[in-house]
């Protein structure tokens, strides 16, 4: 294990253990996260190597939550998970890379992962990309077809 220290966080990792991790889980395939993919490691540098620093491969995140906004998708919230625990707790932190994207770190956590073991996430906020994917955009949802999700729900 690996001590790590951020800000007013110290983690206990296994950076091994969450490169191999990263090696074998799967990814999502719709076209937002593809966008996030091919863009990720040029876009941000330094969120990068912050996240490299932990064995974490920043094209390659555990979820997605995004909005398609006139000129840009907006990555809400983007979770990687690390193999490891959390050994003191801080306050979230920024990392300025272009512009501040805000750091959360929770214990565990719901999103969908692969993960088995102790492991803690790494949620990163408030990143914008461009549509940069030689593929027009998925088209966005319509009140018909919202409509029509809603039925199935109900049933």
């Amino acid at each position: 294990m690996t001590t790590i220290q951020k800000a007013d966080y110290v983690f206990s990792v296994d950076t091994e253990k969450t490169k191999k991790y990263y090696e074998i889980h799967t990814l999502c395939n719709c076209a937002y996260c593809r966008n996030f993919y091919a863009q990720a490691k040029d876009k941000f540098p330094k969120l990068s190597a912050f996240l490299s620093e932990f064995g974490v491969d920043i094209a390659k995140p555990d979820e997605t939550l995004s909005v398609e906004t006139d000129n840009a998708i907006d990555y809400i919230s983007i979770d990687y998970t690390v193999c490891g625990s959390i050994a003191s707790t801080g306050h979230n932190f920024e990392i300025n890379d272009h512009f501040p994207l805000s750091v959360v770190i929770t214990n565990g956590f719901a999103s969908p992962n692969e993960q088995t073991g102790r492991y803690f996430t790494i949620s990163v906020e408030n990143i914008k990309l461009p549509w940069e994917l030689d593929e027009p955009r998925p088209e966005p949802c319509t009140p018909k077809a919202n409509k029509n999700s809603n039925k199935i729900l109900k049933k």
